[in-house]
This record gives C-alpha cells, sequence and structure tokens, in this order.
C-alpha cells in the first residue's frame, strides 16, 4: 500500500494521506472537555474522557466522502443530502460536517449513525453537540438511540440534543444529561440535518464537536 505523509509546519500541523483515510490535525486536539451546560439551565461543570470516535470529523473517507466511524445505512447522501466536509468552517477548527438539502418533504432526515458506543444500564451520560443552519434548515437536531440488551434491538431515546430546530443559527454548543433505563448497554448519537423550508433553496446542517461522556459529577 503507497502512502504519503505530508509535514507542515505552520498552523495547520499535519497532514496523512492514506489510500482510504485522511486525517487532518488542524492544531485542535480534544482528548477531554471541560464544559458548562448550554441547553440545560443548571451549571454543571464536570470534565471527562469523551467515549465516541471520531467527534470532530478530523478523521474521513476520500473514497465515500464520509467521515471515519460515522454511517450513512440509508444512502442519505446518495439520494436526498450533499454530504461534505468542509475544511474552512467549524466550531472550534476549520473542520466540519455539512449536510444539505433542496427537499421540502415535512420530516426529511439525513439518519446519519455515529458508532455504537459501550455504556452502562442506568448510568448517567452528558452529550454536547455543536451545530451551525442555514435561513432555510427546518427540525435539524442530534438524535441518541440505545440499545436493549434483552430484546437485541435499537430504540429511539427520549434525549435529543438538542431537539428539532429551524434556522438560521450560528454556531451554537447544545449541552444535555441522560440517565440511562435499564438494559441499555449501547448507545449512538444521530445526526438529522432537517428539510428545505421552501424546495427552491437548499438547507444546509454544519455539525461539529459531537462528544458523549461519562458524567463524573453533580
Amino acid at each position: 500500500m503507497v502512502s504519503v505523509t505530508v509535514m507542515v509546519l505552520s498552523y495547520f500541523t499535519l497532514v496523512i494521506f492514506s489510500a482510504s483515510v485522511i486525517w487532518l490535525d488542524f492544531g485542535y486536539a480534544q482528548s477531554n472537555i471541560t464544559s458548562t451546560s448550554v441547553q440545560n439551565t443548571s451549571s454543571i461543570n464536570l470534565t471527562s474522557t469523551i467515549l465516541n470516535l471520531n467527534p470532530n470529523f478530523t478523521f474521513f473517507n476520500d473514497t465515500s466522502g464520509l467521515p471515519s466511524y460515522w454511517s450513512d445505512p440509508f444512502k442519505s447522501c446518495r439520494t436526498t443530502f450533499s454530504c461534505t466536509i468542509k475544511f474552512t468552517d467549524g466550531w472550534n477548527d476549520y473542520v466540519s460536517f455539512s449536510l444539505s438539502t433542496t427537499n421540502n418533504t415535512n420530516q426529511t432526515w439525513s439518519l446519519i449513525h455515529g458508532k455504537e458506543i459501550d455504556v452502562t444500564p442506568y448510568g448517567k451520560y452528558q452529550i454536547v453537540t455543536h451545530m451551525k443552519l442555514n435561513k432555510f434548515v427546518i427540525a435539524s437536531h442530534v438524535a441518541l438511540q440505545g440499545y436493549n440488551e434483552t430484546s437485541k434491538g435499537w430504540y429511539p431515546l427520549t434525549t435529543q440534543c438538542p431537539s428539532a430546530i429551524n434556522g438560521p443559527l450560528e454556531w451554537h454548543e447544545f449541552s444535555c444529561f441522560i440517565t440511562l433505563p435499564e438494559n441499555t448497554t449501547k448507545i449512538r448519537p444521530i445526526l438529522n440535518a432537517g428539510w428545505s423550508s421552501d424546495g427552491k433553496n437548499e438547507a444546509t446542517t454544519w455539525f461539529d464537536g459531537i462528544d458523549i461522556l461519562a458524567r463524573v459529577s453533580a
């Protein structure tokens, strides 16, 4: 396998090209996070390791165009949405995941799945997300699914972070807390970019910093 490594001694520190995966490090590595609730008004500070992989979309597959460890099981990016890694805009760096559509059918969502995360039933977790929406977006949100070990199936958790919101919205942080139900041993985030308000203009949602953390203080 042929690979090429390019070193750039400036703000953009390292670029690695391989046959299928590209990693961009824009001088911002986030191995842990300290945050205060934005969507929830209680001022809870915590420090914890991020549990999910590739939360900032700095790894991606240059063949599929999708971020590594994220999947498109319903082929939304080939039909309804245009899905693109952006290198000019982000929450705290220059990388984000952009989803655009002109579809104006209600309840049309992108349904991009994050990789499953092992969790503990009744465990307490924090979800931190960052989103930007143009003025044509309707009902974009980040959903969560849980895996029931008894029924051996995925189901929607009631917590969304955020719940459906309309554009326009500049980059904004949302923070939510969840206590998992019994028998739930895995969770995964779902990026649900929404539909266009008029069907003539593209509704674009940018996602970044989709972090799931074990809650260590209350």
